[in-house]
């Protein structure tokens, strides 16, 4: 588990031509990377600035998140939150307000007893009244809760609960066979509340108490009038129930009305689904009623035809055995029964589950596993949204892998299925940079120009036209690149890659030894980005241009010409010491020592010197070659065991040696740093690169100590955020061998969460990966707990959408639901699901897929539950 980049600083003395140097980036995660040291110090300058203070909340702030679980149905998360408030003694209103909050998720429990001890002292107010009545009706004891509700009087009418307790007090009264007191309630609600959300369901329970009663026109009154309403779902309803009315209760003469009714419910495809099974189901007892068994048999299957759940289907098909055998027809029923005992396992299961596997390994960057498990997936599976998918990740997978043409040609697979355009975007644009790392330009063109024309608006547009400058310029096409760079500049010039594309335009003029043109060029990016003065940048990056290009003779002058002709300027002591090493490269070793020496007593105050080699060093290490990078910086710290750069010298060699992979050599130099140095700025970074050493070492034990020491030692270090980060990642890596770490790595998050320095997107990662470390030692309840904090937090306190942030928000919810997939609570994981699509993350396309899923898989269940709504 990544946690943060790791990070040094080291002063750079360079010349401006060094932004035509290919720097690579940082990785935020840590992925080792060759970054410019000059790039290191805008990034530890940026994070050090990150800083975040706590603002204390009253407990009265916590009820959203609250009722927000109770809206999903997180009964037991919402009890958790509750008696937290109730635990922190609150003002008398908020502990009033947390009670009866706390009674809601007993309820959703079905823990009634509890609910009433807790209500046991009522004082009387609505709120408890209501409660306690409801708990009293799920026990069955109609005669008191409808006591209660009836003494609270006035008390009751004028609060928030009185449409609530009306419609609970007309269910007690008809559950207890008072059907008209039970209809008095419900045409007292229908009177007063028309507006009531509830208002439909009043009226079909109102019906069905008429229906109870042999009423049969009020009944059929009521349904009528629900049939005519404007929603079709009420209308489809109300004529279901309408039609079983007529042919159950009603005479022979009614079957006719009642047949029309459920027919044209069932051949309407607009009728929901449910209701056209309902509507064949019933249609099949009353023509069985009627005497019509064949006819029947063929509305069973019809029935049985639509049904897409199994749990539903297997029912429909014994109910037609049972008519089979009511019509002695054993051999079909035989049959059937056959089917409903071997229906065949669903296929597609297993294959979105080897789908899931093969994300999942691609996330823990197990790249060949990946791609052996997506290329199962592709051979078994037929699913279009599944295959475009798999083909996209197996791209990835074969990119981190190197297999650029591998990988190309999966992405442009994926390119072709995928329906979703964000996806399709960014398969595109991987493609392209596929095809550009497998040499491929002619076809990396052709990917970046699609991306640009297809997708105009994409934030990605800049880089592509920036890396399709790069594929035409490594295609010999030198005239389009530049074409192509030039219109970056102009078209995006606030981009980050309009300066890149200055500097790829200068690029493409040398190589095309377009000397004055190029010259001309970094005039203008000097004046550009810059600010300097045109005439002296100018000259001197004609030096720097020249030396670059290996003319050292030429550059050699250059530098003079600014030295004399700009004596003044601060380009002079830089263009002093680049004449030297434009002599010693071209072997003239004695005059370069010379050149240094004038320099020194020209600029007694300076430290270039050490800097110069220092510089020597950077480019080395900036270009990959760190076996020679690593002992330009072990001679600073041999030869300036004074100077401020000595510390970071052997810092820096350490990190060559890391870049080579010889990480006891990298620890070795980082300890030499901490007992020459012990008092020097750089020892935090150096004992963060420390751990960094000893975690790839696998020495994750003596990684934490490294840790430790940042956090004891160096406590306003901008590091120590991250220290506690990796030393709870340390911590879960050991708790692979010995499960309790999984409890110091839980405290070593906590800590985050505890520290008011610690910016938002942090605190919303430590606590995801408690839930991971709870997940791990089997308490699910209390990993949904943290990974719902997460979500309810990201939603409800305005969180700053960052890329960081909405991607813990995101596994948190992800997580969350899984856990509730696992507990095969299929309402609740979709619950969470849905707080993705409400968070409007990218995310949300695929959780309204696995949304999608779930409801399919468990078509019967959200029916179930809509219906009970």
């Amino acid at each position: 588990m990544i946690f943060f980049l790791d990070g040094g600083e080291i002063r750079l003395y360079l010349f401006r031509s060094l932004e035509i140097m290919h720097l690579n980036h940082w990785n935020f995660y840590m992925l080792r990377c060759r970054s410019t040291i000059l790039i290191v110090i805008s990034l530890l300058s940026a994070l050090a600035a990150i800083a975040q203070q706590p603002v204390p909340q009253p407990a009265s702030a916590r009820f959203p998140n609250i009722r927000a679980s109770l809206d999903d149905g997180f009964f037991v998360l919402a009890e958790q939150q509750a008696r937290g408030v109730l635990r922190a003694e609150p003002k008398e209103a908020d502990k009033h307000e947390a009670s009866l909050l706390l009674a809601h998720s007993l309820w959703g429990q079905k823990r009634y007893s509890e609910m009433l001890n807790l209500l046991k002292g009522s004082d009387g107010s609505p709120g408890h009244i209501y409660w306690r009545a409801r708990a009293l009706f799920e026990l069955k004891q109609y005669g008191p809760a409808v006591k209660a509700l009836d003494e609270a009087g006035d008390v009751m009418a004028e609060s928030r609960y009185v449409p609530s307790a009306l419609r609970l007090k007309a269910r007690m009264l008809q559950s207890s066979g008072k059907l008209k007191e039970a209809e008095a309630a419900c045409l007292q609600f229908a009177d007063a509340f028309p507006s009531h959300s509830e208002w439909t369901a009043n009226q079909f329970e109102l019906a069905e108490i008429y229906t109870l009663q042999k009423r049969l026109p009020e009944a059929i009154g009521v349904y009528e009038g629900l049939a005519a309403q404007k929603s079709a779902n009420v209308a489809q309803r109300a004529q279901l129930k309408l039609a079983h009315v007529l042919y159950t209760q009603g005479a022979a003469e009614n079957f006719e009305t009642a047949r029309g009714l459920l027919k044209g419910l069932a051949s309407t495809n607009q009728t929901r689904l449910a209701y056209r099974i309902d509507a064949y189901v019933d249609l099949a007892a009353l023509e069985e009623k009627a005497g019509k068994q064949k006819e029947a048999g063929a509305v069973m299957r019809q029935a049985i035809r639509l049904s897409p759940d199994a749990r539903q289907r297997v029912p429909l098909k014994l109910a037609l055995v049972r008519l089979l055998l009511r019509e002695n027809n054993t051999a079909d029923a035989l049959k059937l029964l056959e089917e409903c005992r071997a229906e065949a396992p669903n296929e597609t299961v297993a294959a979105e589950l080897q789908l899931e596997k093969a994300r999942a390994l691609l996330q823990a960057r197990l790249y060949d596993e990946a791609n052996e498990a997506y290329q199962v997936y592709l051979d078994v599976a037929s699913d279009p949204a599944g295959l475009a998918q798999a083909y996209f990740g197996k791209g990835l997978a074969l990119w981190e892998l190197e297999r650029f043409t591998e990988s190309a040609s999966a992405l442009d697979k994926a390119v072709k299925e995928l329906k979703t355009p964000g996806d399709r975007a960014d398969a595109l644009f991987k493609a392209g940079d596929s095809f550009y790392q497998a040499g491929k330009f002619d076809d990396a063109e052709k990917r970046y120009r699609s991306f640009v024309t297809d997708y105009p608006a994409h934030a990605n547009v800049p880089n592509a036209l920036y890396q399709l400058g790069r594929a035409l310029a490594r295609a010999g096409r030198r005239a389009d690149a530049l074409a192509t760079f030039q219109g970056l500049e102009a078209d995006w010039p606030a981009s980050e890659f309009s300066e890149k594309a200055a500097l790829q335009a200068a690029d493409v003029l040398l190589a095309g030894e377009l000397w004055e043109d190029a010259l001309a060029k970094y005039t203008a990016i000097g004046q550009i980005y810059t600010n300097s003065t045109a005439a002296v940048l100018s000259q001197h990056q004609r030096g720097l241009v020249l030396y670059r290009l290996g003319r050292y003779a030429d550059a050699q002058l250059a530098f003079e010409a600014v030295a004399s002709g700009h004596p003044d300027s601060e380009f002079v002591p830089q263009a002093s010491y680049m004449r030297g090493f434009c002599l010693y490269l071209q072997g003239q070793v004695e005059e370069a020592v010379n050149t240094c020496q004038a320099f020194i007593k020209a600029y007694p105050d300076s430290e270039w010197t050490p800097e110069v080699i220092f510089w020597l060093a950077e480019q080395y290490f900036n270009q990959g070659a760190y076996a020679d990078a690593e002992p330009l910086f072990l001679r600073i710290a041999a030869d300036f065991k004074g100077h401020k750069l000595a510390s970071r010298s052997l810092y820096w060699a350490g990190r060559a040696a890391s870049a080579e992979s010889n990480y006891v050599k990298a620890i070795e130099r980082y300890s030499e740093v901490a007992k020459t140095y012990p008092e020097s700025e750089i020892l935090p970074q150096t004992r963060f690169a420390q751990g960094d050493a000893l975690t790839e070492l696998g020495e994750f034990a003596r990684a934490v100590l490294a840790f430790e020491e940042i956090i004891k030692h160096y406590s306003e270090s901008y590091l120590v955020n991250a220290a506690w980060g990796r030393k709870g990642d340390c911590q879960f890596s050991l708790a692979v061998d010995a499960p309790a770490r999984y409890a110091e790595a839980l405290n070593s998050y906590q800590a985050i969460l505890d520290r008011p320095s610690s910016p938002m997107a942090l605190k919303l990662q430590a606590e995801y990966k408690i839930g991971r470390c709870l997940e791990k030692t089997n308490v699910p309840d209390k990993a949904f707990s943290r990974y719902m904090n997460v979500v309810y937090t990201f939603i409800n306190e305005n969180v700053e959408r960052s890329p960081y942030s909405v991607m813990w928000f995101t596994r948190s919810a992800f997580g969350a639901a899984a856990l509730k997939e696992k507990e095969k609570a299929w309402l609740e994981a979709a619950q969470v699901y849905g707080r993705v699509l409400e968070a409007n993350v990218p995310a949300q396309e695929e959780a309204a897929k696995r949304i999608e899923k779930i409801k399919k898989d468990n078509w019967l269940l959200f029916e179930e539950s809509a219906e009970a709504k």
